[in-house]
């Protein structure tokens, strides 16, 4: 894999978009243009997001796509909470979060050795 290819800068490190992993994906798919990989990595992101998105409301909902991760719905509760300016007593709006959990690969290279 060409090192080049993550060489773009961020405060917080390199910083990679769906460009570079359109690269990928026309080298490994011997696809002919960019735009071909591309519309390749677009439908499968916006399919993925098509998928939580149409079932946010069910809490526990989890995609699990083997060898790279699994994406699961949580629906919390809204808590009473003070605000400061006012003193009052408040109970803060429900909300849903989309967590996502690596898994396989990405586990092996978090350990440190």
């Amino acid at each position: 894999m060409d090192k080049n290819l993550f060489s773009t800068k961020h405060s917080k490190g390199p910083l990679v978009g769906r460009d570079v992993v359109a690269i990928l994906v026309r080298k490994e798919l011997n696809l002919s243009s960019d735009r071909q990989a591309n519309n390749v990595v677009n439908v499968v992101i916006d399919s993925i997001v098509a998928v939580v998105t149409g079932n946010i409301e069910i809490d526990g909902f989890t995609l699990k796509l083997p060898g790279f991760g699994k994406f699961t719905v949580r629906h919390k509760q809204g808590k009473m909470r003070k605000i400061p300016l006012t003193g009052k007593v408040q109970m803060t709006a429900d909300k849903r979060k989309v967590k996502f959990i690596p898994l396989a690969r990405f586990g092996e290279l978090e350990r440190v050795q």
